[in-house]
C-alpha cells in the first residue's frame, strides 16, 4: 500500500476515534436528560418493584438516543469519507478536527435546547413532544409565548444554555485536537475496519435488527407509562410529531364537505341520506343521532358485548377453503352457530382508518396522529355502553405507541385500555412477534376481562383488535397448523411464490382457529347466554392475488361473523345476504343490546324487518358502494358496474341508462359520506369551542 493512502487511512482512524468519543458525549447528554426525567417526575416507590422494566428502558432509550446521533453525525461521516478524494498538499486532519469541533458544538446545543424545551413539555403534558406542541402555532401564538414567559424561569434557563454552550465547546475543543496514532497496520485490515465502521454506523441508524427500523411504538415496553414515557428522547418525539403533523392534517371546513359531494347545505345532504324532510327548527346534524326502542328485557338483561377487528380478515379467502386446505380452523365449528355475512365491505383498507371509521364513525382519518387526538367524540361506538354502566374495555396485541393508538382511544370513553405491554405481564406463557402480542394471549386477555365483569354482576363491552396475520406471518411455534395443501387452481392464481403463500394461509388459519376458540369457550360457558360477539376483518389481504375489474367484491371484501345468544336473537331471521358494510355493525349491535340509547345514525340495523333488501348498501373508503344492483366507484366521473350473474360474485361496466337503479346507489353513497364527515366535523367543531372557554 502506498504512503499516500496509508495516511488517508491514518487522518480516517485518527477522526474515528474522535468520532466515538463525541458520540458518547451525546449519549451521556441525552441520558441526562432522561435521570433528569425520573428525578423530576418519577415515583421511586412504584420504579422500585420493576427492576426489569427500568434495565429495558434504558436498553431502548440508548437505541433510540443512537438512532438520533447517528443522524447528526452524518455530516461528519460524509466529511471522513471524503477524506479519501482530498489531494494530500490539503491539510486534512486540521480541517476535519475544526469542522468536528464547531459542527458539534452547533448540532449537540440545538440537540440541548430541544430537550431543555422538551422537559417543559413534558412538565406540562406529562409526555414528550407531540402534535400539542403546534398548539403554539394553531392557538394565539403572542398569548402562549406570554405565558411562557411569565410561567417559567426564562432568565435562568438562558443563564444555563450559556453555560452548557461553553462547557460543550471546551469539551469538544479538548476532543478534536488530540492525535491518535492507533490504525491497522495491515492494508486489508485497514480496509475492514472502514467496511465494519460502515455496518456499524447504519445499523445505529437503524436501531434496529428486524423488519422495520426503530419506531414510535417501539417505546412501549411495559404497562407502567410513566416507563414508556422515558424511553424515547425529546427530538426523536418532536421529529414523529413533525412527521404527523405533516402528513395527517384533518380538514374540518364544512364548506369543502358540501362542495366535494355537491350539497348546498347540511340538510340537504343529510335529509338525502336519511330519506325524509328536516323540520324547520331542527339541527340537521343532530338527525344523525337516532335512539333504539325501550326494552325491558334489555334494560333489566343487558349482555355482554364483543366486538373483534381481525387482522387482514379475507373474505375472498374463504372461498377456498375445504378439509384439506383448511383456513378456518376451529372458526369452521362456530360458524355453525352464528351469523356470516359475506357481500360485506371493510370501511376502509389500512387498518388505522377502518379503526377509526368503526370506531368514532369519521371518514377523516387517522384522528390520533393529527391534532385532534386527545378529543373525546361523541360517535365513539364506547359512548351507548358506557352512558348505560357497562365495563368498557379496548384489548389488542398492538403495541399501544402505535399511531399514537393508547392516547387516542383512552379519549373514546374506555375505562380500560391494554396493549401488548399488558397481555405479557398478564396472560401466562404470552410471547410476541414483530407486531404484537400473538392473538391467542390477547384473546385470553379478553376472556379473563370477560369473566372478571361477570363476576362482579357487570356487564361489559370489549373492542379487540389482532395483529398476527401481518406480514412477515409468524405464528408461535407450539401451534400445530390444520391440513394446508393448496390446490393445484390457488398455486396457478398465485402473485407471489408459493412459500410465501403458505406462511400467509397459515397465519390466516391461525388468526381464525384462535376466533374459532374463543367463540366456543364462550358459548359452551355460562357467559355463552348473554354474550354477543362481532368480529370483522380491517382489510383484505391483497398481497398474494390480483384482482381483475369484475372482483371489486372480493377485492373489498371481508365477512361479518355474528353470535347472539337465541334470546337476545329473538326468533329475528336476518337476510345474511344483504349487502352491508361496516357502518351497519353498531347500529345492529346497539338494537340488539341496548334499550333506550342514542347513537350515531351512520349506518342500518342489520336485523330491521322494516328495511327492505334493495334499501341495504355497502360501502368502502367513502368512495366504492355496492348492493343487489351492482356497484359505483365515486369520482368527478362516477363508474357504475351490474352484477353478471345471480350469486353476485362478478361485475361489468353498465351505465346509468341501462341500470338505472345505480342511481340511487350514488346518490346515498354521496348522502353517506358527506353526512359522517359533517357530524365528525361538527364533533371537532363543538370541541374546540369547549377547549377555548
Amino acid at each position: 500500500m502506498n504512503k499516500t493512502l496509508n495516511n488517508k487511512f491514518d487522518s480516517f482512524y485518527n477522526s474515528l476515534i474522535n468520532l466515538f468519543k463525541i458520540y458518547l458525549v451525546g449519549v451521556l447528554m441525552f441520558m441526562a436528560f432522561r435521570v433528569i426525567l425520573v428525578i423530576s417526575f418519577g415515583d421511586f416507590a412504584e420504579l422500585a418493584s420493576i427492576k426489569v422494566d427500568r434495565l429495558k428502558a434504558v436498553w431502548f432509550g440508548f437505541r433510540f438516543d443512537t438512532m438520533i446521533l447517528c443522524y447528526a453525525m452524518m455530516p461528519a461521516v460524509f466529511i471522513m469519507l471524503a477524506g479519501f478524494l482530498i489531494p494530500t498538499k490539503f491539510s486534512y486532519s486540521r480541517f476535519s478536527g475544526n469542522f468536528f469541533k464547531w459542527y458539534f458544538t452547533v448540532a449537540y446545543f440545538v440537540l440541548f435546547i430541544l430537550q431543555v424545551i422538551d422537559y417543559f413539555f413534558f412538565k406540562f403534558f406529562q409526555s414528550h413532544f407531540n402534535l400539542l406542541v403546534f398548539g403554539i402555532i394553531d392557538d394565539d401564538t403572542k398569548a402562549v409565548m406570554e405565558s411562557v414567559w411569565t410561567d417559567y424561569p426564562i432568565i435562568w434557563i438562558s443563564l444555563m444554555l450559556i453555560a452548557f454552550l461553553f462547557l460543550l465547546y471546551w469539551t469538544l475543543k479538548r476532543i478534536t485536537k488530540k492525535e491518535h496514532s492507533f490504525s491497522p497496520g495491515h492494508f486489508w485490515a485497514k480496509a475492514l475496519g472502514l467496511i465494519l465502521f460502515l455496518g456499524i454506523y447504519f445499523l445505529g441508524a437503524r436501531s434496529s435488527l428486524g423488519t422495520f427500523p426503530l419506531e414510535k411504538d417501539d417505546a412501549t415496553i411495559t404497562s407502567n407509562n410513566f416507563i414508556n414515557s422515558i424511553v424515547m428522547n425529546g427530538v426523536f418525539a418532536l421529529t414523529d410529531a413533525i412527521s404527523e403533523h405533516n402528513r395527517f392534517a384533518i380538514d374540518t371546513n364544512m364548506g369543502r364537505t358540501r362542495d366535494t359531494y355537491n350539497f348546498p347545505s347540511n340538510a340537504s345532504a343529510i335529509e338525502s341520506y336519511l330519506g325524509r324532510k328536516l323540520g324547520a327548527t331542527t339541527n340537521p346534524i343532530d338527525s344523525l343521532f337516532a335512539s333504539t326502542p325501550k326494552d325491558n328485557f334489555l334494560k333489566e338483561n343487558p349482555p355482554n358485548v364483543i366486538f373483534i377487528l381481525m387482522e387482514s380478515m379475507s373474505n375472498y379467502y374463504l372461498d377456498f377453503h375445504s378439509e384439506s386446505f383448511n383456513l378456518l380452523g376451529n372458526l369452521e365449528k362456530s360458524l355453525a352457530h352464528c351469523l356470516l355475512y359475506r357481500n360485506f365491505l371493510s370501511g376502509h383498507n389500512g387498518t388505522i382508518h377502518t379503526l377509526e371509521c368503526i370506531l368514532i364513525n369519521t371518514p377523516l382519518t387517522p384522528m390520533s396522529q393529527s391534532q385532534y387526538f386527545n378529543e373525546s367524540f361523541s360517535t365513539s361506538c364506547a359512548l351507548p355502553f358506557y352512558e348505560q354502566g357497562y365495563h368498557t374495555a379496548f384489548i389488542t396485541g398492538a403495541k399501544l405507541g402505535w399511531r399514537n393508538l393508547g392516547l387516542f382511544v383512552g379519549n373514546q370513553y374506555f375505562k380500560q385500555v391494554e396493549g401488548n405491554s399488558v397481555i405479557l405481564n398478564k396472560v401466562k406463557g404470552a410471547i410476541e412477534c414483530e407486531w404484537g402480542v400473538y392473538d391467542e394471549f390477547m384473546f385470553d386477555r379478553m376472556y379473563d376481562c370477560l369473566a372478571e365483569s361477570a363476576n362482579k354482576d357487570k356487564p361489559v363491552f370489549i373492542f379487540g383488535m389482532s395483529t398476527t396475520n401481518h406480514t412477515p406471518f409468524e405464528h408461535p411455534d407450539t401451534y400445530k397448523p390444520h391440513s394446508l395443501v393448496i390446490p393445484k387452481n390457488v398455486i396457478g392464481m398465485l402473485r407471489t411464490n408459493k412459500d410465501i403463500a403458505a406462511k400467509n394461509f397459515t397465519n390466516y388459519q391461525y388468526a381464525n382457529d384462535c376466533l374459532g376458540n374463543f367463540i366456543e369457550k364462550i358459548r359452551n360457558s355460562p357467559l355463552g347466554e348473554n354474550t354477543i360477539i362481532a368480529a370483522s376483518g380491517d382489510h383484505n389481504t391483497l398481497q398474494l392475488f390480483d384482482y381483475a375489474d369484475g372482483q371489486l367484491l372480493q377485492k373489498r371484501s371481508v365477512p361479518l361473523v355474528l353470535y347472539v345468544p337465541e334470546k337476545y336473537l329473538k326468533n329475528k331471521k336476518p337476510d345474511i345476504k344483504v349487502f352491508a358494510s361496516q357502518k351497519d355493525i353498531f347500529p345492529t349491535i346497539f338494537n340488539l343490546a341496548l334499550s333506550d340509547a342514542k347513537y350515531p345514525n351512520l349506518g342500518y340495523n342489520l336485523f330491521d324487518e322494516n328495511i327492505s333488501r334493495e334499501d341495504f348498501f355497502a360501502v368502502n373508503a367513502y368512495n366504492t358502494a355496492m348492493n343487489d344492483y351492482g356497484a359505483v366507484l365515486l369520482g368527478d366521473t362516477p363508474l357504475f358496474y351490474k352484477w353478471t350473474t345471480s350469486d353476485k360474485k362478478t361485475l361489468v361496466a353498465t351505465t346509468l341508462a341501462e341500470t338505472p337503479q345505480l342511481r340511487n346507489l350514488l346518490e346515498k353513497t354521496k348522502a353517506y359520506s358527506a353526512s359522517a364527515t359533517l357530524l365528525i366535523q361538527k364533533d371537532i367543531e363543538k370541541q374546540q369551542k369547549s377547549d377555548k372557554k
